[in-house]
């Protein structure tokens, strides 16, 4: 692709991806909004188990948000990953994948989970009816779910991909000079930590997407980088060197060679100059 085709298809691409970003954090802090204002018996988990069944509209609607959120990191994610590419050759086109399974494994974690939770309460409910051991009754309901089986196989790969995804793509993204170096090491930090630490980081990485929205909506306070606006990569300068700066070059500029131009009363001065030189190296010839 040449300069203008990249530029025009990033043109065509950011509005969805930007919105796509800013959302993320809305969505996720409704469905967090939803889950916390929803009664849950702490304690044992046979008594939460019980208390789904009152709440279960409301958690349907923080796992679907929640779900959104997570499955509208794929578009920034992707055109991200295509603006890079565009401007280097070092990208592999195949990494893309990471970027669109990720967060779409994501979501489909969070459908999965509550389905698995609903099924579970019913079962455990009917079950518990007939008394027993209601806690071992509980595991086993829970060990024989496919669905829940599913969600953690789901939550694992997704894990996973997001770790390369979050690590690949604001790297690239970085050398080309689209992210700044700060900008892209939070958006890896976070990325990673979002796996290790799930309970703390989903919000600050749902933030770093935003951001990420308005940078490429071209709406963050100091301008985004001028590799978004140049359709090719401008790398940042490494510590301790200075930025290159682009001269501009004048459009009546003419080629080819040019002469010095004396005045006439110069050009003696500049002649007589030269022959005073040569006598002097001729004598020092002759000592």
């Amino acid at each position: 692709m040449n300069r203008k085709e990249i530029l025009e298809r990033e043109r065509r691409l950011a509005p969805y991806a930007g919105i796509a970003a800013i959302l993320v954090p809305v969505a996720l802090i409704a469905s967090t909004a939803i889950a916390t204002s929803i009664s849950v018996s702490e304690g044992l988990a046979t008594d939460e188990i019980r208390t789904f069944a009152d709440d279960k509209t409301a958690i349907l609607f923080a796992s679907v948000l929640r779900a959104i959120a997570m499955g509208l990191i794929a578009v920034p994610l992707y055109l991200l990953f295509r603006a890079a590419q565009a401007r280097s050759e070092r990208v592999i086109g195949a990494m893309v994948g990471f970027a669109v399974i990720a967060p779409l494994l994501l979501a489909a974690q969070s459908i999965l989970l509550y389905v698995g939770q609903d099924q579970l309460s019913s079962d455990f409910v009917a079950a518990a009816a007939s008394g027993g051991d209601i806690y071992s009754l509980l595991d086993d309901l829970a060990e024989d779910s496919t669905v829940l089986i599913s969600a953690g196989v789901a939550a694992q790969l997704a894990g996973l991909a997001l770790i390369v995804a979050m690590i690949y793509v604001p790297l690239q993204a970085m050398r080309v000079g689209l992210l700044t170096r700060f900008f892209a090491s939070l958006g890896m930090a976070l990325g990673v930590a979002a796996v290790l630490l799930p309970a703390l980081t989903p919000l600050p990485l749902a933030i770093w997407f935003g951001w990420l929205g308005f940078t490429i909506l071209d709406r963050v306070p100091k301008g985004r980088p001028p590799a978004w606006d140049a359709g090719e990569a401008i790398p940042w300068p490494r510590a301790g060197e200075a930025p290159a700066e682009q001269q501009p070059v004048a459009d009546d500029a003419v080629e080819g060679d040019a002469t010095e131009v004396f005045a006439e009363g110069e050009e003696r001065k500049d002649q007589s100059a030269r022959r005073e030189r040569a006598r002097k190296r001729k004598r020092k010839q002759r000592r």
